[in-house]
């Protein structure tokens, strides 16, 4: 299975996956922190260390989950055998 990754369609497919990761990571932080903000009027600056750890474990599992799904289009168009079988 790993020496798929080894492949030029492979290498192309884990080029999307972090460019993909970025994006959503990216989208998502800026909306958790800036909801957190927004949404009980209170600044970062008053943040306590629990609250930075909280929401940054929530980033970190949607950016994995939407990762995931947003990259599965990526799998199919670069890791699907080109001959025809499948």
């Amino acid at each position: 299975m790993l020496k798929i990754f080894k492949t030029r369609e492979g290498k192309k497919f884990l080029i999307a996956v972090a460019i993909v990761f970025i994006i959503v990571f990216s989208a998502v932080s800026s909306v958790t922190f800036e909801g957190v903000e927004e949404q009980y009027n209170m600044p970062m600056e008053q943040w306590s260390a629990s609250l930075f750890i909280i929401q940054g474990a929530w980033v970190a599992i949607y950016s994995i989950m939407f990762t995931i799904i947003g990259s599965s289009p990526f799998a199919f168009y670069f890791l699907v055998p080109k001959d025809g079988r499948g």
